[in-house]
């Protein structure tokens, strides 16, 4: 009876490893978002316009949105239901307004922001272009969920191991 004590909790400890993982824990995701000649940059006015922002589910996305425009923008993000009014700044004295927004598993994809002010963006929800951004909420390719083909390679190195056990012991 001893013999599958051990083998047992190999293929016990292996089954277990998924569950004691775990999700990742969430974060806080501070972000400067500038506007600036009629375009949304991260962090400077010299970084690219139009940027893509990532965040994990769960994630709490921290939004320092300055204007350094000599023209009010608004930050209309309809996904996450904001929609805030930007009056004129300047890069020596932005206005600045602070907007945080957590998101969740419900959030995975990729949300487009923008400024509604009439001249600013062209098109329409989701396909905006001129002064827009996404954040993408999750792996824009999420990996496969691993099924039953994992429980089957699991169980198939139990069996293994519990015939590599017993077949040497017997007697021919």
């Amino acid at each position: 009876m001893n013999r599958w004590v051990v083998p047992v909790m190999i293929v016990a400890a292996l089954l277990l490893i998924p569950v004691a993982s775990g999700p990742a824990a969430a974060a806080n995701v501070p972000v400067t978002l500038i506007a600036y000649s009629v375009e949304w940059h991260v962090g400077t006015h010299s970084t690219a316009p139009k940027p893509t922002i990532t965040v994990s589910p769960g994630d709490v996305l921290q939004l320092r949105i300055e204007n350094h425009d000599g023209m009010g923008h608004t930050f209309t993000f309809p996904h996450f239901t904001v929609n805030d009014t930007l009056t004129s700044g300047s890069p020596s004295a932005p206005f600045v307004i602070f907007v945080n927004i957590t998101t969740s598993t419900a959030d995975n994809g990729k949300w487009q922001f923008y400024c509604s002010v009439l001249g600013h963006t062209t098109g329409t929800d989701p396909n905006r272009d001129g002064m827009v951004g996404w954040v993408q909420v999750g792996a824009s390719n999420p990996p496969p969920t691993p099924g039953f083909e994992v429980l089957f390679v699991i169980a198939a190195l139990g069996i293994a191991v519990v015939v590599a056990r017993v077949v040497p012991r017997r007697k021919k």
